[in-house]
């Protein structure tokens, strides 16, 4: 079994392998809150997957990075360690210094003065639309951030990001998504949109050569070896970065640690529904690596830490945990 652990509310992103929509073999999957792994004394022998890191206050960060502890000292396999994880800030300027990344990032608050122009503006832990469009010059920039302030938008938490992206010969800017789980890795699709940026696809508008170099990409599964670099470098065992090649590079925008995957709907294109079979079934077998038999469960530290004791009296306002 394996159980991917979520802040609460985030939950649905792999709900289809969990309720059996997943369309193709995959292991039992079950999803746990943050909170109720905070309450429990008691977990199943299970594959445990820290996700959605970034969304977890600093101290709930903590916490999880103990219990993260807790687990593997039970023999746990447990994959994202919470005190490694890179934030998405820390591994844009990561991947920038490494000279793997041609565009940079900095925080709003600190006045930044990026490299090159356009920069677009956003917050670190959002994973939906920028807070601002393009932004052509430092003037524009200075007055953009003057404007999200006095409109009741804090800075704090908010970061510039220098544009890098281009579109095809069709106007198509183009997003790439390949998984690591565990030791594998896994190029899944392509997606395309006519507005730079690309959030999930307008499958529609894939023309035939998308879906030809698609199909190519995913069934020989090739990917940069700068790809799995940034993952090293961000110390994530599963997740999905989000990618695109711009003048002849990889572009690396995001490891998202919380992916959404979702029911599997076979495409009408029957070379896009070969690429969908391929992705899903590498997926599946990559899952099934990682997977835990089924074996009891295992009982969690009986002297926690001052901050687990604390967050477990505390409870600040959560259901109160089930044990598994």
């Amino acid at each position: 079994m394996i159980v991917f652990i979520t802040t609460r509310g985030h939950g649905y992103s792999l709900k289809s392998i969990q309720n059996g929509t997943f369309g193709f073999p995959a292991p039992s999957l079950k999803i746990m809150s943050y909170e109720r792994l905070l309450g429990a004394r008691r977990i199943p022998r299970a594959t445990y997957i820290f996700s959605d890191i970034e969304r977890l206050p600093p101290f709930l960060l903590g916490v999880a990075a103990e219990l993260y502890r807790a687990m593997r000292g039970e023999g746990l396999r447990c994959l994202n360690d919470p005190a490694k994880v890179k934030s998405r800030l820390a591994l844009l300027r990561t991947l920038h210094r490494s000279g793997i990344n041609p565009f940079n990032a900095y925080r709003a608050d600190e006045s930044p003065r990026p490299a090159r122009f356009p920069v677009f503006v956003r917050f670190e832990t959002d994973h939906g639309s920028p807070l601002t469009g393009l932004i052509h010059s430092q003037a524009e920039l200075e007055t953009a951030l003057s404007d999200l302030e006095n409109s009741g938008t804090p800075l704090r938490g908010a970061i510039v990001t220098e544009y890098c992206s281009s579109s095809d010969a069709d106007g198509l800017f183009h997003k790439w998504g390949t998984f690591r789980i565990g030791d594998q890795y896994s190029v899944d699709h392509i997606a395309v949109e006519k507005n730079w940026l690309v959030k999930y696809g307008k499958w529609d508008d894939i023309t035939e050569p998308v879906a030809r170099e698609e199909h190519e990409t995913v069934s020989q599964n090739r990917f940069s070896p700068d790809l799995s670099r940034a993952f090293e470098l961000a110390h994530i065992e599963f997740g999905r970065a989000d990618y695109a090649i711009v003048d002849g590079r990889i572009a690396i925008y995001e490891i998202n640690t919380n992916p959404y995957i979702g029911p599997f709907v076979p495409d009408s294109k029957p070379l896009r529904l070969q690429t969908q079979t391929i992705a899903r079934t590498r997926m599946g077998k990559a899952l099934e690596a990682i997977d835990t038999e089924d074996g009891g469960t295992v009982r969690l530290s009986a002297d926690p830490s001052p901050l687990l004791k604390k967050c477990r009296r505390w409870r600040l306002g959560w259901q109160l945990p089930k044990h598994p």
